[in-house]
């Protein structure tokens, strides 16, 4: 078993700290810099379209054309959506659209006009976006300009003949600023650009950031999810994890019922009938007597080691007593098969006790499928945190074409995982290598946040 250096757990960068600001710049910059002309040529596109339409309305074409217009503001609406997600705003919540392909043609068409969500994406792009987008690319404009002239002035002064500048009259005339009053003015201006270009590079990562974020909550309302739907997609997810969360530990009581018959419940039959036996022969034949309580001494061990392995399953002391590191440690020993531990977990991680006994039991019954049926000679077993995610993965070397069965082994880590909220993933190609990849939520179950909902497109 070899184990990776330990490193504590990083800490959640707080995403207004200075350094993450600056980080975020070059996402910000190109967000930002291209929002004024896709705005602007969005917002002639949809006005254009929806004036055209509502001309035609007298015939039937209008009608379409003004649900096609709708249809246009969605997808520039998600469009924007998209944006916004890659400059590093939390993510806007699609709506949920609804799609029935077996509507007939006109009435799937008409839809978008009775579908109030197509109307904020219409009234967006149309109009609230090109105003927010002429304000953020005005005050951009301005700060590039003075770190730009924080450049330029200093270079204009001191490459160019001063001499030489010159003020061109509203007659034709010109008027010559003396060389005694440059003299005098081009320290100062130098001294304002510089300033001002200082002022305006040390607040750039707090107006890009502040100017994304606007963005975002302007576009929530118009293009995110309303209350009521996250409400019935918060209550949805919860339902199916509390029936995943029952699934999986029906399938473990089912395991651990035959588990139990196939070992413990076996030597213990066989340790009574030979206390029986003995009991009978004691009188008559005492040294047999003593073989068999000597046999039946060895089955109660063997049963009690059975239950303690039983228990590792589940919550080892070790891990209570000493941490999911520790545990997974003695896990990755214990093996058949040589296990490389790679963590960023410190000895000393504060995991909640929920999240370090599913994490355990994942690792235990992802190495012990992959010993049992991968023909793998080495498993790497990797446990880190991202997204507020407890992530543990199990990749082997083996032959692949691993496989989910109802009820068993992969299928109940599935349930597992998604009883607390996480998400389970698998990759088993024919010949190997398997990997699968679990991840819990650090804050418990239920936590996982909600995945925008794309929805089902209508067909136009």
């Amino acid at each position: 078993m070899t184990t990776a250096p330990a490193a504590p757990a990083p800490a959640v960068a707080d995403s207004w700290s200075y350094g993450a600001l600056w980080r975020r710049v070059p996402r910000a910059l190109g967000y930002l810099l291209p929002t004024f002309v896709i705005a602007i040529a969005v917002s002639v596109a949809l006005s254009s379209f929806v004036s055209t339409a509502v001309s035609l309305l007298i015939v039937i074409v209008g009608i379409y054309l003004l649900a096609l217009t709708l249809l246009l503001a969605r997808y520039t609406g998600q469009f924007e959506i998209a944006r916004l997600r890659l400059s590093g705003e939390t993510p806007i919540a699609q709506p949920v659209w609804p799609s029935d392909p077996g509507m007939v043609w006109w009435k799937r068409w008409l839809r978008p006009l009775a579908n109030g969500r197509y109307w904020l994406s219409l009234l967006h792009g149309a109009i609230v976006a090109p105003i927010v987008a002429t304000l953020s690319f005005v005050v951009v404009t301005v700060w590039l300009s003075l770190i730009a002239a924080s450049v330029a002035v200093p270079i204009r002064v001191a490459f160019f003949d001063l001499d030489r500048w010159v003020i061109e009259g509203r007659d034709g005339g010109s008027w010559v600023i003396p060389n005694a009053w440059v003299e005098n003015f081009a320290p100062v201006a130098v001294i304002v650009a510089i300033v001002l270009g200082v002022i305006a590079l040390v607040t750039l990562p707090y107006v890009l950031r502040g100017l994304t974020w606007l963005h975002a909550a302007i576009a929530r309302p118009f293009l995110g999810r309303f209350t009521n739907e996250q409400l019935e997609a918060q209550v949805s997810s919860l339902f199916t994890s509390r029936q995943a969360a029952v699934a999986a530990e029906g399938s473990a009581l089912r395991r651990i019922e035959r588990d139990i018959h196939d070992g413990p419940q076996q030597r213990l039959i066989r340790l009574q009938m030979d206390l029986a036996a003995a009991e009978r022969r004691l009188a008559e034949n005492p040294d047999e007597a003593a073989g068999l309580i000597q046999d039946a001494r060895r089955q109660a061990q063997d049963a009690l080691d059975e239950l303690r392995n039983l228990s590792r399953g589940f919550a080892p002391p070790l891990l209570l007593d000493r941490g999911l590191f520790a545990a997974l440690e003695s896990l990755a020993t214990r093996s058949s098969i040589p296990v490389t531990l790679e963590t960023e977990l410190g000895a000393t991680a504060n995991l909640p006790d929920e999240v370090a006994r599913n994490a355990y039991f994942v690792a235990s019954e992802l190495i012990a499928n992959a010993a049992k049926h991968s023909q793998a000679t080495a498993i790497t077993l990797s446990v880190t945190t991202a997204d507020g995610a407890l992530v543990v993965a199990v990749t082997d070397d083996g032959v692949g074409g691993a496989v989910e069965s109802v009820g068993h082994g992969l299928a109940g880590l599935r349930d597992r995982a998604a009883g607390m909220g996480g998400t389970f993933a698998i990759s088993s190609p024919e010949g190997g290598p398997t990997t699968v990849r679990v991840a819990l939520p650090l804050a418990g179950v239920g936590s996982a946040s909600l995945a925008p909902a794309d929805g089902s497109e209508p067909s136009a």
